[in-house]
Protein backbone atom coordinates (compact mmCIF):
# COMPACT_ATOMS: atom_id res chain seq x y z
CA UNK A 1 0.00 0.00 0.00
CA UNK A 2 0.85 3.27 -1.09
CA UNK A 3 1.75 6.09 2.25
CA UNK A 4 0.09 9.21 1.73
CA UNK A 5 2.77 12.01 0.07
CA UNK A 6 4.38 14.02 4.03
CA UNK A 7 2.92 16.99 3.60
CA UNK A 8 -0.77 14.47 2.80
CA UNK A 9 0.43 12.58 5.89
CA UNK A 10 0.33 15.50 8.19
CA UNK A 11 -3.24 16.53 6.94
CA UNK A 12 -4.36 13.05 7.97
CA UNK A 13 -2.89 12.92 11.26
CA UNK A 14 -4.00 16.57 11.60
CA UNK A 15 -7.86 15.55 11.22
CA UNK A 16 -7.97 12.75 12.81
CA UNK A 17 -6.42 14.69 16.47
CA UNK A 18 -9.10 17.27 15.81
CA UNK A 19 -11.74 14.55 15.18
CA UNK A 20 -10.67 13.27 18.88
CA UNK A 21 -10.90 16.62 20.47
CA UNK A 22 -14.61 16.66 19.44
CA UNK A 23 -16.05 14.74 21.65
CA UNK A 24 -14.23 16.27 24.75
CA UNK A 25 -15.24 19.46 23.88
CA UNK A 26 -18.56 19.08 23.09
CA UNK A 27 -19.13 16.74 26.12
CA UNK A 28 -17.83 20.49 27.83
CA UNK A 29 -20.02 22.67 25.94
CA UNK A 30 -22.93 20.75 25.87
CA UNK A 31 -23.91 20.67 29.57
CA UNK A 32 -23.02 24.42 30.30
CA UNK A 33 -25.35 24.85 27.24
CA UNK A 34 -28.03 22.89 28.75
CA UNK A 35 -27.67 24.24 32.17
CA UNK A 36 -27.95 27.96 31.35
CA UNK A 37 -30.83 27.30 28.92
CA UNK A 38 -32.60 25.46 31.73
CA UNK A 39 -32.25 28.08 34.36
CA UNK A 40 -33.18 31.19 31.84
CA UNK A 41 -36.50 29.09 31.13
CA UNK A 42 -37.02 27.99 34.52
CA UNK A 43 -36.90 31.57 35.61
CA UNK A 44 -38.87 32.62 32.27
CA UNK A 45 -41.85 29.97 33.65
CA UNK A 46 -41.43 31.30 37.17
CA UNK A 47 -42.50 34.94 36.43
CA UNK A 48 -45.48 33.75 34.34
CA UNK A 49 -44.20 34.00 30.97
CA UNK A 50 -45.72 32.41 27.74
CA UNK A 51 -43.44 30.40 25.47
CA UNK A 52 -40.58 31.14 26.71
CA UNK A 53 -37.86 30.30 24.02
CA UNK A 54 -33.39 31.03 24.49
CA UNK A 55 -30.90 30.73 22.00
CA UNK A 56 -27.20 31.27 23.43
CA UNK A 57 -23.92 31.33 22.42
CA UNK A 58 -21.11 29.45 24.46
CA UNK A 59 -17.44 31.54 24.36
CA UNK A 60 -14.67 29.18 26.34
CA UNK A 61 -12.22 30.74 28.37
CA UNK A 62 -8.56 30.82 27.65
CA UNK A 63 -6.55 27.00 27.97
CA UNK A 64 -7.26 23.86 26.42
CA UNK A 65 -10.64 22.12 26.07
CA UNK A 66 -11.55 20.01 29.17
CA UNK A 67 -11.49 16.35 28.66
CA UNK A 68 -13.12 14.86 31.08
CA UNK A 69 -13.38 10.73 31.90
CA UNK A 70 -17.22 11.35 32.78
CA UNK A 71 -19.40 14.37 32.51
CA UNK A 72 -18.66 17.43 33.73
CA UNK A 73 -20.16 19.42 36.65
CA UNK A 74 -21.51 22.32 35.65
CA UNK A 75 -21.42 25.39 38.42
CA UNK A 76 -22.90 28.85 37.85
CA UNK A 77 -20.54 31.33 38.50
CA UNK A 78 -22.58 34.89 37.60
CA UNK A 79 -26.15 34.50 36.02
CA UNK A 80 -27.35 38.09 36.72
CA UNK A 81 -27.20 39.18 33.29
CA UNK A 82 -28.22 36.70 30.12
CA UNK A 83 -26.14 38.36 27.65
CA UNK A 84 -22.78 37.80 29.76
CA UNK A 85 -23.55 34.83 32.31
CA UNK A 86 -20.13 33.08 33.15
CA UNK A 87 -20.44 29.11 34.21
CA UNK A 88 -17.55 26.35 34.55
CA UNK A 89 -17.06 22.92 33.77
CA UNK A 90 -15.24 20.29 36.36
CA UNK A 91 -14.06 16.65 35.86
CA UNK A 92 -15.42 15.17 39.06
CA UNK A 93 -12.64 12.58 38.77
CA UNK A 94 -9.44 15.32 38.85
CA UNK A 95 -11.22 18.88 39.72
CA UNK A 96 -9.73 20.59 36.51
CA UNK A 97 -11.96 23.23 35.28
CA UNK A 98 -12.85 25.56 32.25
CA UNK A 99 -14.73 28.63 32.48
CA UNK A 100 -17.22 29.82 29.72
CA UNK A 101 -18.93 33.13 28.96
CA UNK A 102 -22.86 32.63 27.88
CA UNK A 103 -24.21 34.89 25.75
CA UNK A 104 -27.89 34.24 26.04
CA UNK A 105 -31.06 35.96 24.85
CA UNK A 106 -34.55 35.27 26.24
CA UNK A 107 -37.30 35.77 24.12
CA UNK A 108 -41.46 35.35 25.05
CA UNK A 109 -44.89 36.31 24.20
CA UNK A 110 -45.45 39.36 26.34
CA UNK A 111 -47.82 42.21 26.38
CA UNK A 112 -47.05 45.08 23.96
CA UNK A 113 -49.13 48.33 22.46
CA UNK A 114 -49.36 47.65 19.02
CA UNK A 115 -51.09 51.49 18.35
CA UNK A 116 -49.59 53.18 21.34
CA UNK A 117 -51.25 54.02 24.52
CA UNK A 118 -52.15 57.58 25.77
CA UNK A 119 -50.70 58.53 29.34
CA UNK A 120 -52.82 59.03 32.46
CA UNK A 121 -55.92 57.25 31.76
CA UNK A 122 -57.20 53.66 31.91
CA UNK A 123 -55.94 50.65 30.17
CA UNK A 124 -58.33 49.18 27.69
CA UNK A 125 -58.22 45.79 26.83
CA UNK A 126 -58.33 46.45 22.76
CA UNK A 127 -54.66 48.88 23.54
CA UNK A 128 -52.85 45.56 24.08
CA UNK A 129 -51.86 42.15 22.66
CA UNK A 130 -49.39 39.55 22.58
CA UNK A 131 -46.36 39.52 20.57
CA UNK A 132 -42.96 37.39 20.82
CA UNK A 133 -40.27 40.03 22.22
CA UNK A 134 -37.08 39.49 23.12
CA UNK A 135 -36.38 40.61 27.33
CA UNK A 136 -33.88 43.04 27.65
CA UNK A 137 -32.80 45.68 30.44
CA UNK A 138 -34.60 46.07 33.60
CA UNK A 139 -38.78 46.09 32.17
CA UNK A 140 -40.65 44.12 34.21
CA UNK A 141 -42.77 42.39 31.33
CA UNK A 142 -45.93 40.18 31.67
CA UNK A 143 -47.62 37.79 29.19
CA UNK A 144 -50.94 38.42 31.10
CA UNK A 145 -53.37 41.87 29.25
CA UNK A 146 -55.07 41.65 32.56
CA UNK A 147 -52.18 42.44 34.64
CA UNK A 148 -52.28 46.13 32.76
CA UNK A 149 -56.20 46.51 31.88
CA UNK A 150 -57.43 49.33 33.84
CA UNK A 151 -54.23 50.96 35.15
CA UNK A 152 -52.61 53.58 33.82
CA UNK A 153 -49.14 54.38 31.89
CA UNK A 154 -46.96 56.94 33.70
CA UNK A 155 -46.15 58.28 30.19
CA UNK A 156 -47.23 57.87 26.86
CA UNK A 157 -46.26 54.38 25.70
CA UNK A 158 -45.48 54.13 21.94
CA UNK A 159 -46.64 52.06 19.13
CA UNK A 160 -45.26 48.63 19.24
CA UNK A 161 -43.47 49.25 22.58
CA UNK A 162 -43.70 46.33 25.46
CA UNK A 163 -45.57 47.14 28.56
CA UNK A 164 -43.64 47.93 31.57
CA UNK A 165 -45.28 47.28 34.47
CA UNK A 166 -43.05 49.72 36.11
CA UNK A 167 -44.49 52.40 34.68
CA UNK A 168 -47.97 51.57 35.53
CA UNK A 169 -50.22 53.07 38.10
CA UNK A 170 -53.84 52.94 39.12
CA UNK A 171 -55.87 55.29 37.59
CA UNK A 172 -57.38 58.31 39.09
CA UNK A 173 -61.14 57.14 40.04
CA UNK A 174 -61.68 60.21 41.93
CA UNK A 175 -60.71 63.60 41.01
CA UNK A 176 -61.23 66.65 43.44
CA UNK A 177 -64.26 68.72 43.14
CA UNK A 178 -65.90 65.89 40.99
CA UNK A 179 -69.37 64.90 42.28
CA UNK A 180 -69.20 61.49 44.17
CA UNK A 181 -71.81 58.75 45.02
CA UNK A 182 -71.21 57.89 48.84
CA UNK A 183 -72.33 54.10 49.10
CA UNK A 184 -72.82 52.39 52.60
CA UNK A 185 -73.65 48.69 52.76
CA UNK A 186 -74.75 46.71 55.90
CA UNK A 187 -76.02 43.39 54.53
CA UNK A 188 -78.58 43.82 52.73
CA UNK A 189 -78.93 47.52 53.53
CA UNK A 190 -78.06 49.61 50.72
CA UNK A 191 -77.60 53.59 51.72
CA UNK A 192 -76.54 56.24 48.59
CA UNK A 193 -75.91 59.92 48.70
CA UNK A 194 -73.99 62.25 47.36
CA UNK A 195 -70.91 64.10 47.46
CA UNK A 196 -68.23 65.97 46.46
CA UNK A 197 -64.67 64.66 46.53
CA UNK A 198 -62.06 67.19 48.08
CA UNK A 199 -59.14 64.85 47.53
CA UNK A 200 -57.87 62.89 44.40
CA UNK A 201 -58.39 59.47 44.58
CA UNK A 202 -57.43 55.61 43.05
CA UNK A 203 -58.62 52.38 44.15
CA UNK A 204 -58.31 51.92 47.79
CA UNK A 205 -57.07 55.64 48.21
CA UNK A 206 -58.70 57.41 51.68
CA UNK A 207 -60.08 60.98 51.09
CA UNK A 208 -62.08 63.84 52.06
CA UNK A 209 -65.87 63.94 50.84
CA UNK A 210 -67.89 66.36 51.42
CA UNK A 211 -71.72 65.35 52.13
CA UNK A 212 -73.65 67.77 49.82
CA UNK A 213 -77.13 67.23 51.50
CA UNK A 214 -75.55 67.42 55.09
CA UNK A 215 -72.18 69.70 55.02
CA UNK A 216 -70.37 66.89 56.91
CA UNK A 217 -67.31 65.94 55.27
CA UNK A 218 -66.01 62.30 55.79
CA UNK A 219 -62.96 60.10 55.58
CA UNK A 220 -64.12 57.78 52.28
CA UNK A 221 -62.75 54.90 50.90
CA UNK A 222 -62.56 55.45 46.53
CA UNK A 223 -64.04 51.96 45.33
CA UNK A 224 -64.60 53.10 41.53
CA UNK A 225 -65.05 55.69 39.46
CA UNK A 226 -66.69 58.49 41.18
CA UNK A 227 -67.69 56.49 43.91
CA UNK A 228 -66.89 56.23 47.43
CA UNK A 229 -67.51 54.32 50.27
CA UNK A 230 -67.12 55.23 54.55
CA UNK A 231 -63.76 54.29 55.53
CA UNK A 232 -64.87 53.17 59.07
CA UNK A 233 -67.05 50.07 56.78
CA UNK A 234 -65.43 46.92 56.37
CA UNK A 235 -63.84 46.09 52.76
CA UNK A 236 -65.78 43.82 50.83
CA UNK A 237 -64.30 40.39 49.98
CA UNK A 238 -63.68 39.62 46.86
CA UNK A 239 -65.25 36.83 44.94
CA UNK A 240 -61.95 35.21 44.66
CA UNK A 241 -61.10 35.42 48.48
CA UNK A 242 -64.57 34.65 49.58
CA UNK A 243 -64.17 31.27 48.00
Amino acid sequence: MRLPHSSRLFEVLLGLACASALPALAASEDPVARAAREFLLDRATQAGLVQPEVSLKLIAGDGAPLACASAPRVEALDTRHPSRMRYAAVCPASGERAEYVVRAELSAQVVVAPGGIAARRPIAGHEVTLERRPLVGSAEVTSDPQDVIGQSARRAIRAGQVVDRKLLIEPVLVRRGSAVRIVARNGPVLVTAAGEAMEVGRAGDIVNVRNTTTGNVIRARVTGSNEVEPADMPIAPSPQSAR
